[in-house]
């Protein structure tokens, strides 16, 4: 049995509808789009060093020991279509460390951790599949950096802020749908060298380094 001309015009007005909004979508891809990241991995940093001043009694070489750590963040990007995007982002990280001073005090607990803020440029590759390779670059500037001195019996904090280096990073995303997709990313930041000054206590550490390598996974939600 044949369909009437009834039921032929209702199909013909579904598959138009349905053209319509795929076309619709795309175009929106095309145009722009805005979109929200969280993400969160693995903060790995290399061992460390500053100078100490007044730290007790003590000036000299500190050995900043560096356990791997932990990321969180998220992101507020525009895309400007199919391949370029410009985001803001918020990242804090941790990692544990173990400091030596000049003179042999140790300090077996604490952290290194830091609160930074980021502008980024994003390429994103074309493929023609649900995989969407990208390569970025973006400027960091550090809120606050702190390395906390601790032990049973003591705990010394340091901090600073204000510097304003670079970063790269390269990823992939994996698309759902035109909404959702979720990415793997590794960044490799150059925070240059840190004067960080005793929070309510005397004395300083300087010249303390920190150059970060991250791998992370995230989730985005264009809307």
């Amino acid at each position: 049995m044949q369909p009437d001309t009834s039921t032929k015009n209702r199909m013909y007005l579904a598959v138009m509808l349905l053209t319509s909004a795929f076309a619709s979508n795309h175009a929106l891809a095309d145009d722009g789009v805005w979109y929200l990241r969280a993400h969160s991995g693995l903060s790995q940093l290399s061992d460390a060093s500053g100078q100490t001043q007044s730290i007790g009694s003590i000036d000299g070489k500190a050995n900043i020991e560096l356990d791997s750590g932990f990321i969180a963040g998220m992101a507020l990007g525009y895309r400007y279509g199919p391949n370029w995007a410009a985001e803001l982002s918020w990242e804090y990280r941790t990692n544990d460390s173990q400091v030596t001073l000049a003179d042999g005090t140790q300090f077996s607990e604490g952290n290194y951790a830091s609160n930074i803020f980021f502008i980024n440029g994003l390429y994103h590759f074309t493929t023609n599949t649900s995989w969407e390779p990208y390569a970025g670059a973006g400027l960091g500037w550090i809120q606050e950096i702190d390395v906390d001195l601790e032990d049973s019996n003591t705990e010394l904090s340091y901090s600073g802020d204000g510097n304003i280096k670079a970063q790269l990073f390269a990823g992939v995303n994996y698309l759902f749908n035109d909404d959702w997709s979720i990415n793997s990313e590794i960044r490799y930041g150059d925070f240059g060298n840190n004067d960080l000054k005793g929070e309510g206590i005397v004395g300083n550490i300087n010249s303390v380094e920190y150059k970060p390598l991250t791998l992370q996974l995230g989730m985005s939600y264009r809307f």
